[in-house]
């Protein structure tokens, strides 16, 4: 979290060229990239190699990403085992092990299923609430989220652990988005800038741990931020399924915001989708400002995180989340990447709605943030954050995680060591030894044993 903190408070950008090793062929196009090469420690979560060797990265990624987020917010996995406590994971799974992994693997099941990207949490860690995957594109991780919060308020969970995950395991997403004509030429992901020219792709993977706020604040959990109000609808039927319905995009927005109890001038922030498309962002810069400013001149900040990170896709919804909670926990703004040249169409100088272009402290009024997240095929996710309640006091704080021994690599090909230097003596080594009998020389037991002494 520190690392994305730092990497959003600058304005930095994580998206950088594509390196053919990832993909084994050339590819022109620029993307938010963990790094190549992933590696995981099976003893840690109780895994056998040949298990690791054939399961989806992704699924390791959330065994380690829950694990901290636990760790985080103040628990030992073991305080939790057996607890009702549900998992709720935006996700979708396109991986296929091999053959010979698969037959090596002494739990194939667990390996091919995309159930198992919740169901290893839960195994792994005793949760004995509903363990699911959430698949509605881009929003998946804040859809889960709304399944989690339903389950919270009936008491059917005590707490919840909701994730987004995504990996480009290879480069079908980027041929896809490319044959749409989406995909974005140049290296900056713009949004709400004339300069946009499609998607940037990302990827990524992220969780949040759930209470209701009277139990986390009776437990003297540390609490970064309220969640008010969450609502979800679709689009319905449209010019196609990646066109939005502005109609609809007001709609779940307003329900949000009536769940929530506040009223529009309360919101100080909206993290907005932004899509990359002149077309879809005026859109929803039109959606924005009708229900948040319709009639009230009172300034809003608006963001995305896409021109940091790209888009990553089921993992979008979680990365924006994220974001949204450390700057209301840090009581910060941070940067927007892009809008420096306005949309053609859109009076951004006559509206309320303004790009902060540096770090600012949070203002006084409207200390609110409202996060929209709009899905292929038309599923949207709207919901609305506040600050952690005025002096609450935490008698919990992050726990350190116990140290991992990532030795076994789940994706990517390490770089081969580097070749020896070759020193002056290599040249007369063969004829040094010939002479001496063969028997070796002093500095031959030296360069073999990396001491002086043998």
């Amino acid at each position: 979290a520190d690392e994305y903190w730092d990497l959003l408070r600058q304005g930095r950008t994580a998206v950088r060229p594509v390196p053919e090793r990832r993909f084994g062929r050339p590819v022109d196009h620029h993307a938010g990239l963990l790094p190549d090469v992933l590696r995981f420690d099976p003893e840690s979560f109780l895994l056998s190699e040949a298990d690791v060797a054939a399961m989806d990265p992704q699924a390791l990624l959330l065994l380690e990403e829950v694990s901290g987020a636990l760790h985080h917010a103040g628990y030992r996995p073991a305080e939790l085992r057996g607890r009702r406590i549900g998992v709720y994971v935006g996700g979708r799974t396109t991986h296929t092990p091999d053959g010979e992994k698969l037959d090596q693997a002494r739990n194939p099941v667990a390996v091919t299923g995309q159930n198992y990207l919740a169901a290893n949490l839960s195994q792994y860690f005793d949760f004995r609430g509903p363990a699911l995957v959430v698949d509605t594109a881009c929003s998946s991780a804040l859809v889960a989220m709304d399944m989690a919060v339903q389950a919270l308020r009936a008491g059917a969970v005590e707490s919840a652990v909701v994730a987004g995950v995504s990996l480009l395991a290879d480069d079908r997403a980027l041929r896809v988005f490319g044959q749409r004509g989406l995909l974005n030429p140049g290296a900056e992901f713009h949004v709400f800038d004339r300069r946009a020219s499609g998607v940037v792709l990302g990827e990524g993977v992220g969780a949040v741990v759930l209470k209701p706020l009277a139990s986390a604040r009776a437990d003297g959990d540390r609490i970064l931020a309220v969640l008010q109000g969450i609502a979800i609808n679709n689009d319905g039927r449209t010019a196609g399924p990646a066109t939005p319905n502005p109609e609809a995009q007001r709609e779940v927005m307003a329900e949000a915001l009536a769940r929530s109890g506040h009223h529009p001038q309360d919101i100080g922030w909206v993290e907005a989708n932004g899509s990359g498309s002149a077309i879809t962002d005026l859109i929803e810069l039109n959606a924005i400002q009708a229900v948040y400013r319709s009639g009230s001149a009172r300034p809003v900040a608006l963001g995305s995180v896409k021109p940091n990170i790209g888009h990553p896709l089921a993992a979008e919804g979680i990365a924006a989340f994220i974001k949204v909670v450390l700057m209301l926990h840090h009581k910060e703004q941070v940067p927007f990447r892009s809008g420096q040249e306005p949309l053609e169409h859109f009076d951004l100088d006559a509206s309320p709605l303004y790009f902060p272009r540096e770090p600012r402290p949070w203002p006084r009024t409207g200390d609110i943030a409202a996060l929209n997240c709009f899905a292929d095929g038309g599923t949207n996710a709207h919901l609305l954050l506040a600050p952690a309640p005025h002096g609450h006091q935490a008698r919990r704080g992050p726990v350190p995680h116990p140290p991992l021994d990532r030795r076994v690599v789940v994706r990517g090909t390490p770089e081969p060591p580097a070749p020896r230097a070759v020193l002056f003596w290599d040249g007369f080594r063969p004829r040094a030894r010939a002479a001496a009998g063969g028997g070796g020389l002093y500095w031959d037991a030296y360069r073999e044993d990396g001491s002086g002494d043998r």
